[in-house]
């Protein structure tokens, strides 16, 4: 999951650890300005985290 997929509210939990992340703003294709802007996964323990539901 990029960075400019989540949406404001949305949270990411690790299934490893139980950490998660809220998304307080979104990024949006429009708003990165480089090629390097939220271009891979966000990891915790080496996994990729998930939406939590």
């Amino acid at each position: 999951m990029n960075c400019s997929e989540l949406k404001e509210g949305q949270v990411l939990v690790c299934e490893g650890c139980g950490f998660e992340l809220k998304v307080a703003n979104e990024c949006g294709d429009d708003k990165c300005s480089t090629d390097v802007c939220c271009t891979g996964n966000i990891k915790c323990c080496g996994e990729s985290m998930k939406l939590k539901e």
